[in-house]
């Protein structure tokens, strides 16, 4: 009991201590923080990517895409682990909005319709999901609430290229490029929201979003790369006009500041990836060359081993390209499967090691709270000298003795580290609006999008990151202290009654 008694006493009224609880509380605060922040930056890009892609994806190792992917589609859902795949066609091009902004891109074409099967690409969408989750966070009405989330849902269900306005809404801005159709037959587009300059200001408030930027037509120029050429033919050329339908904000920077989306027939037939007939000079013989595409996404049944699922989609795939082998009239290289992460290696793992080089060199410099407790408690020790005399005198012993400065170092770091917590807690559940205020008061942007791909700051933290760091802060003010509770332990009370 007068352990207790005494490490309550010293906690109290031993201020220079406090120093030391100020050091495992920061130390804890920067740690928590730092690992916060890196891990969360690390799920936003799996998150991301899973969200953007299928969880295997077949693709081609050139831009003039692979054949007979219908039936590699029909194939893989006859297999246990699939449910779902779907094309799509990846390639560059050039956009002229308006006469207003020309800028290269990368262009995807997805059937609109499917696209949710495999990803989750629809719920990027600002006008057809997220403007409706945006106001039913704002209403108070809780039916109201409700039925606008119902809307959201239905929207992310069936994603449209439609024109959202009545055809006399396009007509006055249809004359781009000497183009005379009527303006309701062009079809729709959905561009990155950075391509629209639709962005986060540094006082992290969305600016951008303009109703006139939906109304203006877009002419988009692509080249069809044809397999077995080398080399482009700009006579190849193909330049299409579209209307502005929607955005998408996927939050990483990388696709929302270069894509755009729109509808896989069309980009099929510019890039004339659809089946035609060709002669085949070696026989002579007239042939249908098959319609290609560039990619296929495929979504794995829910609880199914993703390697397992690989391979029986790498054996479709391999399957079908053999059969169909001499067929055509050109050699197609045989596209490579790989599952999300896979083809995302580059960069997951580049964050995973940035991650763990970080915490290493954060860990290092927290070692200055043990060296801190230590340089603390000796002084303590030294001063406390007689106190230690008289305890030992009246019957204490020695490890009693040390007890009560290990339990010192104890509650410095049971108390250090969750102030540490709270304080991690605190700043990085608001490290956003932190960071807009920042902005607001000294105009600077810490946290730039272009550099971090993402234009949020990761604010969560990580219960097993938190149940790994807090009792390492514990252990870590006892064994600062380990060293003067032994001096402690080891003073003869003779000697201390007589310390001057």
């Amino acid at each position: 009991m007068y352990k207790l008694h005494l490490i309550l006493k010293y906690l109290r009224r031993r201020y220079i201590a406090w120093w030391s609880l100020l050091a495992v509380s920061l130390c804890t605060t920067m740690v928590l923080v730092v690992i916060s922040v890196m891990g969360g930056w690390l799920n936003m890009f799996e998150h991301s990517f899973q969200g953007l892609t299928g969880d295997i994806v077949v693709e081609s190792v050139t831009l003039s895409g692979f054949p007979y992917y219908q039936e590699m589609i029909d194939k893989m859902r006859q297999q246990p682990g699939i449910e779902a795949a779907v094309p799509s066609i990846y390639t560059f091009g050039i956009i002229n909005i308006g006469n207003l902004k020309t800028a290269g891109v990368q262009v995807l074409g997805i059937p609109i319709e499917q696209i949710g099967k495999v990803n989750r690409f629809p719920q990027s969408l600002y006008r057809q999901y997220n403007q409706y989750v945006e106001q039913a966070k704002e209403t108070k009405d809780p039916q109201e609430r409700q039925k606008l989330m119902e809307e959201a849902a239905e929207h992310a269900a069936h994603p449209s290229f439609k024109l959202p306005l009545p055809a006399d809404d396009y007509r006055k801005n249809s004359d781009l490029g000497k183009v005379r159709t009527d303006p309701s037959t062009f079809p729709g587009m959905i561009a990155g929201s950075a391509i629209l300059e639709i962005r986060r200001d540094s006082t992290g408030r969305t600016v951008g979003r303009d109703p006139y930027k939906y109304k203006i037509p877009v002419k988009l120029t692509t080249i069809a790369i044809h397999p077995g050429e080398i080399g482009v033919n700009l006579s190849e050329k193909s330049e299409a006009v579209y209307w502005i339908v929607d955005d998408s904000h996927t939050g990483l920077w990388q696709y929302d500041n270069n894509f755009v989306y729109v509808p896989f027939d069309e980009l099929q037939k510019d890039l004339q990836m659809t089946a035609a007939p060709v002669r085949n000079i070696e026989t002579g013989q007239d042939i249908e060359e098959p319609a290609r595409t560039s990619e296929l996404h495929v979504r794995v049944r829910e609880g199914y081993d993703l390697q397992q699922a690989k391979q029986q989609v790498q054996d479709v795939v391999t399957s079908v390209m053999q059969e169909h082998l001499g067929q055509s009239s050109v050699f197609y290289p045989p596209p490579e499967v790989q599952t999300w992460r896979e083809k995302q290696r580059v960069w997951i793992d580049a964050i995973q090691n940035e991650k763990l080089l970080t915490v290493i060199l954060f860990g290092i410099i927290s070692l200055v709270a043990i060296f801190l407790v230590f340089c603390i408690f000796y002084m303590i020790v030294i001063e406390k000298t007689r106190d230690i005399g008289i305890i030992k005198s009246v019957g204490a012993t020695s490890s009693g003795v040390a007890g009560i400065f290990l339990g010192y170092g104890l509650a410095i770091g049971l108390v250090g580290s969750l102030l540490g917590l709270l304080t991690s807690y605190l700043i990085v559940h608001n490290i956003n609006e932190l960071h807009a205020l920042l902005g607001e008061l000294f105009h600077v942007q810490i946290w730039n999008p272009e550099v971090y791909l993402f234009d949020k700051i990761p604010n969560t933290m990580s219960w097993r990151d938190i149940a790994v760091i807090v009792p390492i802060a514990i252990i870590s003010s006892v064994l600062g202290a380990l060293l003067p509770a032994l001096r402690a332990a080891r003073m003869h009370p003779v000697d201390s009654l007589r310390w001057e």
